[in-house]
């Protein structure tokens, strides 16, 4: 007698058999393929019991499971080829939205990539050597009485005390910056512009690649000389360099010991040659002492070892060990610190970095402004998607009517999205190409974009283009999954009108954006424009700076002889200083002060003829006098040092200023004060004005300045180049205008200035191409209106000023955004500037003038096309 099969028997079916069953199969068969299972797992479990029937109800799912899978495969191929298809006619029934979706989507992705090259420059700095993690460079602040200066020198004999003391230190290494070397091959003259004294350890701390020579002894012996691979090149073509004599300063032999391969651009240390420690101790004697904090000094730890914890043993072996003549005599205090490695570029304060470092805040603006831009280029996605959600309505009805599920048209639209993105990733890289070097001259770097020589680089970007596609597509997927075959289907339209304010919320958004932009790049413009009007005190025009080097340096009075006689010569000066930048600083004591109450101040040395070349006047008191022996140790001061000092007449005080005798003793050796000279600017305007001590010392001066006549400038210089020549033939001259180096000084700024242009222009285009696509949408759709109007007398600017004024409106309450944004992020900005014009509201006006002119220009030149058509098509359109 057949058994008959209860509910518990039927829910006695091999659970992970049942479940996985119901994933594989397609949702339009599986109750029913289900069922017929369920059904033969019931019979089967009647006549041979509940484990054969489970056996049985097993085995069929496991055996069918590639069968499932390929029906799977095989129908979800098929989908994907349908959905393939009608991707690209809906594109192809669009060409102008689609074109639009990809340039802004393009463009957007361009930045961003650009972005992310410069941000992966700037934080990967040093991270080539293989103990990077290990490596620490000691940071100094030191103060002397009430100045305080952030810098990367410590004593000289301080690196081997720490190796030689603390086992946690495993190497030590230590280096000066050398400047540039003059070379002689062979009868030819060479100059190696950037070299560095260093150590022996510097191979064993930092992953130097050794192309010739020993490591070990390279740097051992003095005249030895290092040269990277670059600079052997150029000096002995293919010839090996190693064991070499050449010629240094036209009197020492240098034997060149090793070559190394140049260090990759994100380094902080940055050389053509190195030159071993040992010379300078050879040379200048002062490695062994500790005076003075001029030594860049690298700490090697072993693992384990905590930085923290050391820090302060490091500082007492410093304190112990400093000579006593810097605090007692000079009241100096140093603070150690201890910088990572990987942290030198972007969080080093210190005023004497070999390669200027990174600014993190400058970064973040970039990276901020480079986001937008790309949401700005989605926002464009969203808008024209959803702007056209009408055009696809009846398709979405028909599909939903005849069983189409949401996530599946959902998957549908995504998937148009990750394609159209996919498009805009191969335009994209041909926009990085073509911007990459505009972009390296804005931010002065050498960034570099290969990515079809990485194939991890290129799986990045493309799954990047895939997240943005995803991300940018999900609204409008949403949106057009959403609408409902009963009101799609009744109407020609579908839920446009209901998202019309969030259109037009995004629009605004978008000129919030550039007005922003606009508004920063004209207040950076106007502060620099602000900074080279500014009245600095003297004129600056058609003065040339020589710096004295070699045979002009020992004669500077030569020199400036035969200059003098060069007919578009005005006047001449030798100085220690530039006028644009503080050549040293040291300590001043003031007549009736304490013996230990002492002041930094910025020093001059110049002869008699600085006041006249650069156009000074004097307050009170009289300028040096050459036929006056007694001016030899006479003073000039600033007015604002007038001013510190309290003195009511300052001529004829004495100041005393310490100095270093030859036998390295510190000394005050007093100055007579004879004139006040008239404020003048002698620091960039980032820096209030400071007192300054002007002195009579010639000899010690290393820069000639000249004052040329305008009309005979290139004379001129051909005539100095000559002098200089004269005195020294295997030396190249070398000059540069005032002018020229002052505006440097706001490089920066410049730069700001530039990258906000170049980011603004985009952000506008960007902008304009979205609002481009809604005017024409929005001309499409009121084309039967447009003939209505026409045929009642309307004229086509009247109908284009109609069509636009929806828009305009909108950029105008886009100002009323963006103005307070730009002066919130720009007042920060602008603070760090002691000498600043404020805020003009006309540049806000501008700005926002600005981009409504091109908003209603942008609508205008799309509206009118269709404003021009002739009534009888535009009726017959619809």
């Amino acid at each position: 007698m057949r058994k008959i099969i209860s509910n518990h028997d039927i829910f006695a079916l091999p659970r992970f058999a049942a479940r996985l069953l119901r994933m594989l199969l397609p949702v339009e068969n599986r109750e029913s393929v289900m069922g017929d299972y369920e059904e033969m797992f019931a019979d089967l479990a009647g006549r041979k019991g509940r484990l054969a029937a489970r056996a049985w109800y097993g085995a069929q799912v496991f055996k069918s499971v590639p069968m499932f899978v390929a029906g799977i495969f095989t129908g979800r191929m098929f989908m994907l080829k349908t959905d393939f298809k009608l991707a690209v006619r809906n594109m192809r029934k669009a060409k102008g939205f689609t074109f639009l979706n990809i340039a802004g989507l393009a463009l957007g992705m361009a930045v961003g990539f650009l972005m992310l090259l410069f941000v992966f420059q700037e934080t990967s700095f040093d991270r080539f050597h293989e103990k990077s993690d290990r490596i620490f460079r000691f940071s100094n602040r030191v103060r002397a009485e009430d100045r305080q200066m952030d810098i990367t020198g410590v004593p000289g004999p301080f690196g081997p005390l720490l190796a030689d003391t603390f086992p946690e230190v495993a190497n030590v290494a230590r280096l000066r910056t050398r400047g540039t070397v003059p070379v002689i091959l062979d009868g030819r003259s060479f100059e190696i512009r950037n070299a560095l004294y260093a150590d022996p350890g510097f191979f064993d701390v930092f992953s130097a690649r050794v192309i010739g020579g020993d490591q070990k002894t390279m740097l051992e012996v003095p005249f030895s000389l290092v040269l990277t691979d670059e600079t052997a090149q150029r000096l002995f073509g293919k010839e090996d360099p190693v064991g070499r004599i050449v010629q240094v300063n036209r009197k020492d032999p240098y034997t060149v010991t090793g070559v190394v391969r140049k260090f990759p651009s994100n380094s902080h240390l940055r050389f053509d040659a190195l030159v071993s420690l040992s010379t300078r101790e050879k040379l200048n004697g002062d490695v062994g002492i500790w005076l003075g904090f001029n030594f860049k000094t690298y700490v090697e730890l072993r693992p384990g070892a905590a930085p923290a914890a050391l820090l302060p043993r490091f500082q007492e072996a410093l304190d112990d060990n400093a000579d006593p003549a810097m605090k007692e005599s000079m009241n100096i205090t140093t603070t150690l610190g201890l910088t990572p490695l990987k942290r030198i570029h972007l969080h080093s304060h210190a005023e004497d970095e070999i390669v200027p470092p990174g600014n993190p805040a400058y970064i973040r603006i970039l990276a901020l402004i480079a986001f937008f831009i790309l949401l700005l280029a989605g926002i464009n996605f969203v808008t024209l998607s959803t702007a056209r959600a009408g055009r696809r309505a009846k398709e979405i009805g028909i599909r939903k009517v005849l069983g189409a599920e949401r996530r599946r048209l959902v998957g549908q639209f995504l998937g148009e999205s990750v394609l159209l993105s996919c498009l805009s990733l191969s335009a994209a890289i041909g926009i990085i190409y073509f911007l990459l070097p505009l972009f390296n001259r804005l931010i002065a770097q050498d960034l570099s974009f290969q990515p079809f020589r990485n194939g991890i680089v290129l799986i990045g970007l493309l799954g990047l283009a895939v997240v943005i596609g995803l991300l940018a597509g999900i609204y409008p997927a949403l949106v057009l999954s959403g609408f409902t075959p009963q009101r799609t289907l009744k109407a020609n339209t579908g839920p446009g009108r209901e998202r019309r304010f969030l259109r037009n919320g995004l629009v605004t958004f978008q000129y919030a954006v550039s007005i922003a932009l606009i508004c920063c790049t004209l207040i950076v413009y106007h502060q620099l424009k602000f900074l080279r009007t500014y009245d600095l005190g003297y004129n600056r025009n058609q003065l040339v700076e020589v710096p004295l080097l070699g045979q002009t340096a020992g004669r500077s009075d030569i020199f400036k002889a035969e200059v003098l006689k060069i007919p578009g010569v005005q006047q001449a000066a030798i100085c220690s200083a530039s006028p644009y930048a503080v050549g040293g600083e040291t300590l001043f004591r003031f007549e009736g002060a304490p013996a230990g109450d002492r002041q930094v101040l910025p020093l001059v040395e110049t002869d008699c003829d600085f006041l006249p070349t650069l156009g000074l006047s004097l307050a009170a008191g009289r300028n040096f006098d050459r036929e006056r022996p007694a001016d030899q140790t006479a003073a000039l001061i600033n007015q604002t040092l007038a001013r510190k000092t309290g003195w009511d007449n300052p001529l004829g005080k004495t100041i005393y200023m310490t100095d270093v005798d030859e036998n390295r003793e510190f000394i005050e050796t007093p100055v007579t004060v004879i004139g006040v000279v008239k404020d003048y600017h002698f620091e960039s305007l980032h820096t209030p004005l400071r007192g300054q001590i002007i002195l009579n010392r010639p000899a010690r001066g290393s820069n000639l300045l000249v004052k040329l006549r305008e009309e005979a400038i290139p004379a001129s210089l051909a005539g100095m180049e000559r002098a200089w020549k004269a005195l020294e033939p295997n030396r190249p001259f070398g000059s540069k205008f005032l002018s020229e180096a002052f505006d440097r000084l706001y490089r920066t700024e410049q730069r700001l200035g530039q990258v906000f242009i170049f980011f603004t222009l985009l952000a506008l285009f960007v902008a304009g191409l979205g609002l481009f696509g809604l005017a024409a949408y929005t001309a499409e759709r009121r084309t039967r209106e447009i003939g209505i109007r026409k045929i009642l007398g309307a004229s086509a600017v009247q109908i284009a000023g109609m069509l636009s004024r929806e828009f305009v409106r909108w950029v105008l309450l886009a100002n009323l955004l963006a103005w307070p944004a730009a002066y919130l992020a720009m007042r920060t900005w602008s603070a760090s500037f002691p000498y600043r014009p404020g805020f003009n509201p006309l540049l806000f006006v501008a700005a926002g003038t600005a981009a409504l002119l091109l908003a209603a220009l942008t609508v205008s030149l799309r509206t009118m096309k269709t404003s021009r058509a002739t009534p009888v098509k535009s009726l017959r359109y619809e």
